[in-house]
């Protein structure tokens, strides 16, 4: 989700309880230990009451443990237990983490998996290889899906414009339309020509490839991602520093990753949805 995005949803209110406890989930998958609601609250920056009642219906419902001795608060298995339910339905199973590992292995870079949501990029999931960034140093892609530089509409990232491959030259267009009406462009008539173009070359050749240069630190290849029942697109990529020298470590680094790709193609496929009773 963009910050501009984030940023209009907490000004609402049953949203922002939303956010807030998402935020309380995420808290536990940082710190990986238990907590009270003095330290969420602390952390998280949000009142000492706020925290309290999201935390108690996270317990009620079963989502966290609390032991009333120690007033401390825990995740339960039931959030493993259903993601786990998700992950079968709608990701093949383990396919994606096993995809990813492989990965990581056969190529020695770090792997990203990116989803689109609506006008941003969003990092989903990582494996880590021979490259991290530095502790406090921004993320090597930008959020939003297009942006305009140099007189022009372009993808935001290689990942952007693998997610964006997946989608025909009308929908391209219409995301840049809704681009520009969040102040993420310029609201002026662009010609989306060089936009569509690039894509295009995207889409025939499979890949989307970022060099490194003074302002951008690692190499990137970025390839389309199909996911069963996706509702939105996809991309996964490698990223190192350096990654390729040339044209042929290029080639060889694609192949690679096409390999693993076509090892696990069968376990990706879609599964016949169950009948809802």
């Amino acid at each position: 989700m963009g910050q501009a995005q984030e940023e209009k949803l907490r000004g609402r209110g049953s949203v922002k309880s939303c956010l807030r406890t998402l935020d309380v989930l995420e808290f536990f998958m940082r710190v990986r230990k238990p907590a009270r609601t003095i330290e969420i609250s602390e952390v998280l920056g949000i009142p000492n009451s706020s925290a309290d009642e999201i935390l108690r219906t996270l317990a009620i419902t079963g989502y966290l443990s609390y032991n009333q001795a120690t007033k401390l608060y825990s995740p339960s298995y039931k959030i493993i237990a259903n993601a786990i339910a998700i992950e079968n339905a709608f990701f093949g199973g383990s396919r994606v983490a096993e995809i990813m590992e492989a990965m990581a292995k056969a190529t020695g870079a770090t792997v990203f998996l990116t989803q689109q949501n609506d006008c941003w990029a969003e990092s989903v999931a990582e494996v880590a290889g021979g490259w991290a960034a530095a502790p406090g140093d921004p993320r090597p892609y930008p959020s939003e899906m297009i942006c305009f530089a140099q007189n022009k509409w372009l993808p935001a990232t290689n990942f952007s414009a693998a997610m964006l491959a997946q989608q025909s030259n009308v929908s391209i267009i219409q995301l840049a339309t809704r681009t520009q009406r969040l102040g993420l462009g310029p609201g002026n008539p662009a010609l989306m020509k060089n936009l569509v173009d690039r894509i295009a070359r995207t889409r025939s050749s499979g890949y989307a490839l970022c060099r490194r240069k003074p302002s951008i630190p690692v190499d990137s290849i970025a390839i389309p991602f199909r996911v069963p029942h996706a509702v939105s697109c996809y991309a996964i990529g490698v990223v190192g520093d350096p990654l390729f020298e040339n044209d042929n470590d290029v080639r060889h680094m694609l192949s690679t990753m096409q390999s693993v790709m076509f090892r696990y193609k069968d376990g990706m496929r879609e599964q016949p949805a169950q009948r809802l009773q």
